[in-house]
């Protein structure tokens, strides 16, 4: 079984999101076996940002869903894109 980095753009709903408190709050978000590597929040749109994610992981069927579907129901945020995923 090999490792898996995964990288997301995690969208807020409106500019009253604080991305940066986000970013901090990861590690308690995200499951079991996934560890976040590499945070940035970035300008998008409209004074909108986003936070652009690396997370690694385990290569174990579902973790990615349950990753995503973690990511989904923080509040505040409006999607969640998967940008890359490669094995390492």
């Amino acid at each position: 079984m090999g490792k898996v980095a995964a990288t997301f753009n995690v969208m807020p709903e409106d500019t009253s999101v604080d991305m940066e408190a986000l970013k901090n709050k990861m590690p308690e978000i995200v499951p079991k076996g996934v560890t976040p590597y590499k945070a940035e929040v970035k300008p998008f749109a409209f004074g909108l940002k986003v936070l652009e994610i690396t997370f690694l992981m385990d290569d174990t069927e579902g973790i990615m869903e349950q990753l995503e579907e973690k990511l989904r129901s923080i509040p505040g945020i409006q999607g969640v894109e998967t940008t890359q995923v490669t094995l390492i």
